[in-house]
């Protein structure tokens, strides 16, 4: 049996759908090579803010349709979930492992811009 290949955008959309706050909720919408959509924003409807963010993000990576503000990632969601948004976009690159770029708080303006 041949294997199926999934464009990068699959695993991004994946990973978002799989986190924690959602996963129960979304599993069932997560087909082998598609996702539910229909079903997926209809169970959004009655998520938090935070989640139906995630779910239309998701969306909006497979679909390649505008429908979120990026304004909204770092306003709207937790760091948890920022970071996870994050790393969505790396695998959407097809990068295998996402590395994280963060500074430290100890860090000054001066030092980061040095």
């Amino acid at each position: 049996m041949q294997e199926l290949q999934q464009p990068p955008e699959y695993a991004a959309v994946c990973h978002i759908l799989a986190a924690p706050v959602l996963r129960r909720r979304t599993a069932p919408y997560v087909l082998e090579d598609d996702f539910d959509w229909e079903g997926l924003l209809r169970e959004a409807e009655t998520m938090s803010g935070g989640e139906r963010l995630l779910v239309k993000l998701a969306a909006e990576l497979w679909n390649a349709e505008k429908t979120t503000g990026i304004w909204e990632i770092p306003r709207r969601l937790d760091g948890e979930n920022f970071i996870r948004v994050i790393e969505a976009l790396y695998l959407c690159r097809d990068w295998a492992v996402a590395v994280a770029v963060a500074v430290s708080w100890d860090e000054s303006a001066e030092d980061i811009a040095a």
